[in-house]
């Protein structure tokens, strides 16, 4: 009896450690093969792509988490992603940097949910690019400087640089760009 609790248990939760999704809420799936691209470099290396964790979502919630799989020596990440409606819903994409401890949110893609449809294969799976970037560094310089600070006070006053990373800026996970941003992007400044 241990057994099977134990095997149940691992059945609902067996994908990665940062999100996590109850397969048993839902009652329709697809299937969807990725790949990584780090601001539009192929990320090839198995070991590089063990750094990075993938879900998607419908909203705000979780709906699958890949796993990492090789095609040859080429990584690969398959994922199946759930839903309650047979089609129709919006399935948009974030990936979990490991070494950094952030989300980052895939721009510029998404897909519609539809059961059993699957998305690319393991030899051409589809590309998934997203571009990581430092708590409190909005100009993606690699530094967090006055700069940011400047980007920041900006984009507060509604006039955001085309540059800037408004995830990086949103240092209190609000949503929106404050003055109560700024302040934590300066005390980074000072530190």
């Amino acid at each position: 009896m241990a057994f099977v609790c134990c095997t149940l248990v691992m059945g609902v939760h067996a994908q990665g450690a940062h999100w996590q999704v109850n397969i048993y809420d839902y009652q329709y799936d697809m299937t969807a093969y990725l790949s990584l691209s780090n601001d539009g470099v192929a990320v090839t290396n198995l070991q590089d792509f063990s750094d990075y964790e993938i879900a998607a979502f419908c909203g705000n919630e979780c709906r699958g988490v890949a796993t990492i799989q090789t095609n040859g020596s080429t990584p690969y990440a398959y994922m199946r992603i759930r839903s309650n409606q047979a089609e129709g819903e919006t399935i948009t994409f974030k990936v979990f940097v490991k070494s950094n401890n952030i989300e980052v949110d895939v721009k510029e893609f998404s897909m519609t949910f539809k059961s059993l449809d699957v998305q690319g294969m393991p030899s051409a799976p589809v590309v998934l690019n997203f571009v990581p970037f430092i708590p409190g560094d909005p100009d993606g310089d690699g530094e967090v400087t006055i700069n940011d600070v400047i980007m920041t006070i900006d984009a507060s006053l509604g006039n955001p640089s085309p540059s800037f990373i408004a995830a990086a800026a949103d240092l209190d996970g609000d949503g929106e760009i404050t003055i109560n941003d700024v302040i934590l992007i300066i005390d980074l400044t000072l530190q």
